[in-house]
């Protein structure tokens, strides 16, 4: 990708950084949500008199439902700003 990039012309880095950096939200929102799902194995379960279920909460959601959510939101916003640094990374070593 380091060749790829310092051969492209200016107006066509500003249409591939744009196109990449927005694309990068969706398919950080579905890898975060991939892992949240996953995740929810290594979560201790709490039993009480109703059953057994998984401990983990947030924003009012419970087990699958809240690690999907956090891992979604986690990435939406995480992976732009890692591909942002990779980017700038790139740019400095030249």
């Amino acid at each position: 990708m380091y060749e790829y990039y310092h051969k492209l012309s200016g107006i066509k880095k500003v249409i591939f950084l744009l196109l990449t950096i927005l694309l990068s939200s969706p398919v950080g929102a579905i890898s975060g949500l991939m892992l949240g799902l996953i995740s929810t194995t290594f979560i201790p379960s709490c039993c009480d008199d109703g059953g057994c279920h998984n401990c983990f909460e947030f924003n009012g959601l419970a087990g699958y439902e809240a690690t999907g959510t956090l891992g979604f939101w986690i990435g939406l916003f995480l992976a732009p700003i890692i591909y942002i640094s990779f980017i700038i990374y790139l740019e400095l070593k030249k």
